[in-house]
């Protein structure tokens, strides 16, 4: 990655992570808040003996995690996605949340309709597909995550969880089957940003991934697809962009969020 690409970066994790730490400084969330937020009886998650026994700093450090985890998969890795893929220049078009006008025919939808319902009772294969021609210009708008065109190519990506749930996979296939169905010279991926299973793709197990979708032919997981939106090397160069970041402000982090002292 370019010097500038990793500033970037930076620049969007201080504020991220600047935002985030003032949603549970001390100061803003006092424990006792954070304390009807976590064991709240009308949730059914009353512990008393919990509250009892485990330190205030600690549940404050636990509900701060569970909240960087569920933000950083939701936006975060697109926007830097989107950064890396702009400044690779392997690419004429980058776009994020991006619309696009798809095929909404009826022998389209009849076919992708039965096609789901085949590979969920292993009738079929999740790919290869082939699809029908529309028989009329009836159209559908869907959002992707991260378009890319390479001036031959147009690359269409959700960049979702490493374990989706079955819905979610259901519907990501869906969309990409009615792009398939509607773009010339078009490919679909479904890219996790990391792999919980470690490094290597054949580790990967999750269920409703590998029901939907073929693993080698149309999902990109952790270094395969950082490298292939920023070039060889753009994953190793961004975990080591993060773990300096998490080295430089890590202590900040914990004081602020013990003390809510800067």
């Amino acid at each position: 990655m370019k010097k500038s690409t990793k500033e970037k970066i930076w620049t969007y994790l201080e504020g991220f992570m600047q935002g985030l730490i003032n949603k549970y400084d001390p100061k803003v969330l006092k424990d006792e808040v954070l304390e009807k937020i976590l064991f709240d009886p009308k949730q059914g998650n009353y512990k008393p003996f919990h509250m009892a026994l485990i330190p205030k700093e600690l549940l404050r450090m636990q509900s701060f995690f569970r909240s960087f985890s569920t933000s950083l998969g939701q936006g975060v890795f697109e926007y830097i996605a989107k950064i890396i893929a702009e400044d690779s220049g392997k690419w004429e078009k980058v776009l994020r949340n991006a619309r696009f006008k798809a095929t909404a025919s009826s022998n389209v939808q009849s076919f992708v309709d039965k096609f789901l319902e085949d590979v969920i009772f292993k009738k079929v294969p999740p790919y290869p597909i082939s699809l029908p021609k529309p028989m009329n210009n009836a159209k559908k708008t869907i959002v992707v995550d991260l378009y890319l065109y390479d001036g031959e190519i147009h690359y269409f990506i959700e960049i979702k969880s490493p374990k989706p749930n079955k819905d979610q996979t259901r519907r990501t296939k869906e969309k990409f089957l009615y792009l398939l169905a509607t773009y010339e010279n078009a490919k679909t991926y479904y890219a996790f940003p990391y792999n919980p299973y470690g490094e290597e793709k054949s580790n990967y197990k999750w269920s409703f991934t590998k029901m939907y979708f073929d693993l080698n032919n149309e999902v990109l997981i952790g270094s395969e697809f950082w490298d292939f939106i920023g070039g060889e090397g753009t994953y190793n160069e961004l975990l080591d962009l993060f773990r300096e970041f998490g080295e430089k402000r890590g202590k900040e982090i914990t004081k602020r969020l013990i003390t809510g002292e800067r």
